[in-house]
């Protein structure tokens, strides 16, 4: 597959990032409170069971929409911004569909929060005005973090484990905070795996 080179200068670097940040919001928005069947509810598991609801680690659940800004101005090579865009949108995507198909929902309200601290006031917000308890499955929250971590791999590998350790934090977080299973966070990184192999190293720019 041959996709376009948009990202050869700054403005198209600019447009890269503000259509993913664009088709992020919304679709995530639509997907996320209005689905074509029943969200189902999954089985926690052992690791599901085993982890605390720690609201302090929504901050690092926050910290998300910083790696992507990281991303995109930190990639030296213009090539790697497109391929990391390509990467970042298919998967994004291929969990859209996953969204309509076969919607999955957490139970919240296992893990009530009833603190009155700044990050039980800043976890509330989230569940109750920014995010519904569905869109699951597969975890974009995980997903696009590590597709952050991983374009920097042909410029820096330091920069690659740096930004994979926040990665993975953010994906700890997403199950302390209570947003998802633990296997929404291995399956996100399955697919982040395949799309970026894929992009990096098959995929064509014209």
């Amino acid at each position: 597959m041959t996709l376009p080179f948009y990202a050869k200068t700054l403005s198209g670097k600019l447009w890269c990032f503000l259509a993913g940040s664009v088709c992020t919001i919304f679709l995530y928005q639509l997907t996320n409170r209005l689905q074509l069947a029943a969200p189902r509810l999954l089985e926690l598991g052992p690791v599901d069971r085993s982890m605390p609801l720690l609201p302090w680690t929504v901050w690092v659940y926050f910290s998300e929409y910083i790696i992507f800004f990281c991303a995109y101005f930190g990639l030296k090579d213009n090539e790697n911004v497109m391929r990391y865009f390509y990467t970042y949108m298919i998967v994004f995507v291929i969990s859209i569909a996953c969204f309509i198909v076969f919607p999955v929902t957490f139970p919240r309200d296992q893990f009530p929060d009833a603190g009155v601290g700044v990050s039980d006031q800043a976890l509330y917000f989230l569940r109750n005005y920014m995010d519904t308890p569905k869109n699951c499955l597969p975890s974009l929250h995980v997903s696009t973090c590590f597709v952050s971590a991983f374009c920097f791999w042909r410029e820096s590998k330091k920069k690659t484990l740096l930004f994979s350790l926040w990665a993975l934090a953010v994906a700890i977080s997403t199950m302390t905070t209570k947003q998802h299973y633990f296997v929404d966070v291995w399956t996100a990184l399955i697919l982040t795996l395949s799309v970026n192999y894929y992009c990096f190293n098959k995929l064509k720019l014209s």
